[in-house]
Parts: structure tokens; sequence; C-alpha cells
């Protein structure tokens, strides 16, 4: 998973390919801040 991430993101950085690119950045990111969301709550407890 994290190989294809940086493949993409790599791809993204330096190619710049249209408008679809950005929105999986975009979306990994979301992801990313909810995973650490649900972490922080649940260690909380």
């Amino acid at each position: 998973m994290m190989h294809q991430t940086d493949g993409w993101m790599g791809g993204w950085m330096g190619g710049g390919m249209g408008g679809g690119m950005w929105l999986l950045t975009v979306i990994g990111v979301l992801v990313v801040v909810l995973l650490v969301v649900v972490i922080s709550k649940v260690s909380r407890k």
C-alpha cells in the first residue's frame, strides 16, 4: 500500500497528470487524518 502511495504521489508531483490525481491526494490525506483521529480517541480510553 505504501509503495503504491509513493508511486502515484511521485507521478502527481513530477508529471502533473490532469485532474484525477489531485483527487487521490486529497482522499489520501483525509483518510490519514481520520485514522489519526480514531487512534487518538482509542488511546485516550
